[in-house]
């Protein structure tokens, strides 16, 4: 049984929440007002399509290094440095929407650049979160910031959008960059206990040094097969998943009778009210066979899948099946990152947690290529139907590799 106190009277925890759900509340702001000025200023979807890439890429070149810095130096202050850069890229397009500019590589730089720093300050988050909580706690208050994040997703948006019809749109991008300063204010004030991350810091970094630490880290990994193994199968499903969201979502909307915008809306509330289920259950559970949970969240995806595959005549079971889905993926996620945060060692939870953002990124990149490739060649049925059946497959190997793994790879501290 849990004897620890409560994470409400955590005060590093609660001001590392606080800065989080501010930050969040901003980039929900800042997502609306670019996409939504973007598509005045240009009328093309493909346009908006390409919004993503620059982020991606910056997350590829750029990982590795923000793991390495928060192995080495103080998490607390990568964070702070991070959002206080956000806060200027926030600024900076908010003066380019107010000026009316619609040079559109502005705001591919400017995507960029919110990759790079959020590919430094999402590792030191990861580390910062495991010197603050209590390891038995770490699965909880990795729900906790979960449910935070999909319940502002599903109730931003009414908020934004009245914001958006009495105001200039560029003051949302101010209010991005007003939420990202009172992150840095929470975050400033986190109490100095992350000396264990900070043994590192008075090396000089070179190119060398670099290399040694990515090749440690990875050596660990090599070494802990559960904990690669849980990378792998948490990763791996995203190769039909990113597909299946970005492209199947909104033609399965258009599939259905009198289908339209609206239709898409109302699907993808459903996958995020099973989000926010998902995640509210995984703030009460508590579990140590990480594998396990994390392929019955791929399960929850399949079945999903499944039932939407049956979107152009049943509508409400398209409906559920969304739902479903929506409830697996903080089955994923979550004990994704508490494993790393556990089974992973001080020196390398920054690099590993990389490595694993590089494999989603990987996956996912790889996935969106193969929707290039399908877009209009099947029916949107058959996309759910083959998802469905390799992410069944997938879980069933992985639930048997699961089964067979040795004891001592189950015990660990409670989530």
């Amino acid at each position: 049984m849990d004897s620890s106190p409560s994470l409400w009277k955590n005060s590093s925890f609660l001001k590392l929440w606080l800065a989080q759900m501010t930050a969040s509340i901003g980039d929900h702001c800042y997502s609306f007002a670019l996409l939504w000025y973007l598509l005045q200023a240009t009328k093309s979807g493909s346009v908006l399509s390409l919004l993503a890439i620059p982020e991606m890429v910056a997350g590829l070149m750029f990982y590795l290094v923000g793991g390495v810095m928060a192995d080495r130096y103080s998490p607390r202050m990568l964070m702070v440095g991070a959002d206080v850069a956000r806060i200027l890229v926030a600024i900076t397009v908010g003066i380019l929407v107010y000026m009316g500019v619609e040079e559109f590589s502005f705001f591919l730089a400017a995507q960029f650049l919110l990759g790079l720093f959020s590919s430094l300050f999402q590792p030191a988050r990861t580390v910062a979160l495991k010197s603050v909580v209590p390891q038995e706690q770490l699965g909880r208050a990795n729900a906790i910031l979960d449910t935070t994040f999909r319940t502002i997703r599903i109730i931003a948006p009414m908020s934004i959008g009245l914001v958006a019809s009495i105001m200039p749109l560029s003051t949302l991008f101010f209010i991005n960059a007003g939420s990202y300063l009172i992150s840095v204010l929470f975050l400033y004030a986190i109490r100095i206990s992350l000396t264990d991350q900070q043994q590192g810091s008075t090396t000089k970094m070179t190119p060398s040094q670099y290399a040694r630490d990515i090749a440690s880290g990875l050596q660990e990994l090599k070494q802990n097969r559960a904990l690669f193994l849980i990378l792998l199968f948490s990763n791996m499903g995203f190769l039909v998943w990113q597909v299946t969201y970005t492209v199947g979502f909104p033609f399965m909307a258009e599939r259905m009778q009198q289908g339209n915008g609206s239709t898409l809306a109302v699907l993808l509330g459903f996958y995020g009210i099973g989000n926010l289920l998902g995640s509210l259950y995984m703030a009460r559970s508590f579990y140590t066979r990480y594998l396990l949970v994390i392929m019955v969240g791929w399960v929850f995806q399949a079945v999903g899948f499944l039932l939407l595959t049956t979107g152009g005549t049943a509508h409400w079971i398209a409906f559920l099946g969304a739902a479903v889905a929506g409830i697996g993926g903080p089955l994923i996620g979550i004990p994704t990152v508490t494993a790393i945060q556990i089974k992973a060692s001080s020196n390398s939870t920054g690099k590993i947690f990389a490595i694993n953002m590089l494999m989603f990124t990987f996956f996912c990149t790889l996935s969106s290529s193969l929707g290039a490739i399908w877009m209009g060649k099947w029916p949107v049925e058959q996309l759910f139907l083959i998802s469905g059946l390799f992410l069944a497959a997938m879980s069933f190997v992985g639930f048997l590799i699961e089964k067979r793994a040795p004891t001592e790879q189950h015990q660990s501290s409670s989530a």
